[in-house]
């Protein structure tokens, strides 16, 4: 694992009837994209890895609120609009919660893992 107070882990899964030109689209969007969503979170490290069935992405950073993981969702929501369902986990120090953004369409659902 970096060695960062905090991981984020994310994925943009393409429908099966995307064309190579929307999937193109939202590969070369992506990068930006995320970069500005995640301006103010002190990122050490983006890293974008496009795949034929989807985006994926991971990001290292001191510290990562549960309404700057939703922003970054948003940001995402606002890019691939039309269908894709997108999943972040944000992973922070050992002693805190692990959140987990589903996002898709207009909509974002966020499930809070706590410390057993």
């Amino acid at each position: 694992m970096r060695d960062a107070p905090c991981l984020l882990l994310g994925e943009i899964r393409y429908p099966e009837e995307y064309s190579y030109e929307r999937v193109g689209e939202i590969e070369t969007e992506a990068g930006e994209v995320l970069a500005g969503a995640l301006a103010g979170l002190e990122v050490s490290l983006l890293e974008v890895t496009p795949g034929p069935e989807s985006l994926r992405f991971e990001a290292v950073c001191q510290a990562c609120p549960a309404e700057e993981a939703a922003a970054v969702c948003e940001a995402l929501l606002a890019l691939a609009d039309d269908g894709p369902l997108g999943r972040l986990v944000v992973v922070r120090g050992a002693q805190e919660a692990i959140s987990v953004f589903y996002f898709s369409g207009e909509a974002i659902d966020e499930v809070t893992v706590e410390r057993p």
